[in-house]
């Protein structure tokens, strides 16, 4: 485990598409170094790494209630979509 967030930690960036993530980073004081975006409609955020980002990001996995808020956003997120004009349905 020391030997793999070593490793990690070499890199200059680390990146991720998790917006529940990303919020979590910045709660914590790590502000977004860049987004980028890799489709229409997928973007991807840029932090400068740094160490114990690894078990910061495992911490965030641990809690129940973010668990339980994100999984309700989800569904919350999939019903919107499912309803968006272009997709001509209703939920």
């Amino acid at each position: 485990m020391i030997k793999k967030e070593e490793d990690m930690n070499k890199k200059e960036n680390f990146e991720t598409s998790q917006i529940h993530v990303v919020v979590w980073l910045q709660m914590n004081g790590f502000p977004i170094k860049e987004i980028i975006w890799s489709s229409d409609d997928r973007a991807v955020f840029v932090f400068k790494n740094f160490k114990g980002r690894e078990k910061l990001i495992q911490d965030f996995f641990k809690e129940e209630k973010l668990q339980k808020y994100i999984s309700v956003s989800q569904e919350t997120r999939a019903r919107m979509y499912a309803c968006k004009p272009s997709n001509r349905r209703r939920i």
